[in-house]
């Protein structure tokens, strides 16, 4: 027997509003492991349905002659990606596996922001990059403290539809914002 997916608009609004929350999570996560530091994220009204993260500028552009700049591009690929990654984790589990929808369209605004990191970096496989790039974002999100750190982040969304940088610092651990490293030279690189 043919298993049918759910049509978007009949899955419960707690399991999209919690859908998206991970989504936003999984960007905050995994940017955090980069030394990426969110301005501010949030599920937007009315429903919630969809969100954004925002994150602290870089103080520099991307120049495709230095090294070190292809690196983060390869970065901001993978925290793009991670969005996408942290929402399957939670269509994946518990109550949502019922209400897949089997397709996501949620990660059509990240791969569209994608495109210039992409073409900085001029992969002769875009979709191999792509890939390798979620790869990376999973395996950060699946790390023991991050999967316990996403699904709480992804809670706070969920009940207050947006999470500030201190309630971000407060989850993870890692202290406040004055004793972040600095985005624009992550540490190692």
């Amino acid at each position: 027997m043919k298993s049918v997916m759910p049509i978007l608009s009949a899955i419960p609004a707690d399991i999209r509003r919690a859908a998206c929350a991970f989504h936003e999570a999984g960007h905050i996560v995994v940017g955090w492991h980069h030394q990426r530091y969110i301005t501010h994220a949030w599920l937007r009204p009315p429903y919630g349905f969809s969100g954004e993260t925002c994150f602290e500028p870089y103080r520099r552009g991307f120049q495709k002659d230095r090294p070190g700049d292809l690196g983060r591009a390869e970065v901001e690929i993978t925290i793009l990606s991670a969005g996408h990654c942290g929402e399957m984790i939670y269509w994946n589990e518990g109550e949502a596996t019922k209400w897949y929808p089997g397709e996501l369209h949620s990660h059509a605004d990240d791969l569209e922001q994608m495109a210039p990191y992409i073409a900085l970096l001029r992969p002769p496989d875009e979709a191999l990059l792509r890939a390798r790039c979620a790869r990376a974002a999973t395996v950060i999100l699946y790390q023991p403290s991050a999967r316990l750190a996403h699904a709480a982040i992804a809670r706070r969304l969920f009940d207050q539809r947006r999470i500030e940088p201190d309630e971000v610092d407060e989850i993870l651990g890692r202290g406040t914002a004055a004793g972040r490293v600095s985005p624009v030279q992550p540490a190692g690189r």
